[in-house]
């Protein structure tokens, strides 16, 4: 049986697969570190928003991954990227499942 790969051996920034896996949110700090936040997604609906849930990065019509990841499955605003994207652990349960929900290995 094969062991799951371990967390230090996936590399995020290659990856993309919870990128179009998993609705992304971000918040209004993340819209004001990032300005394309604001300009190239969609603002929640006032009744729904909250601070930490004002635009909608994924999903969103007519495209199957968030808004930033890149054909090349490379992260437009890496460096930037919102809350919810610093805070997904590369190797945990919900990695995993994203990397087998896209067709990616995830055991070694």
């Amino acid at each position: 049986m094969k062991s799951p790969q371990p967390p230090e051996s996936l590399d995020c920034t290659q990856c993309g697969a919870c990128c179009q896996c998993f609705p992304i949110f971000a918040g209004v700090e993340d819209a004001a570190r990032e300005l394309r936040i604001a300009q190239e997604t969609r603002p929640v609906e006032a009744h729904l928003a909250s601070h930490e849930r004002a635009y909608q990065l994924f999903p969103l019509p007519f495209l199957e991954a968030c808004a930033f990841l890149a054909s090349n499955q490379l992260c437009r605003i890496y460096p930037t990227r919102p809350d919810v994207c610093r805070r997904f652990t590369a190797g945990s349960p919900q990695c995993l499942e994203a990397r087998q929900r896209v067709g990616f290995p995830s055991e070694s």
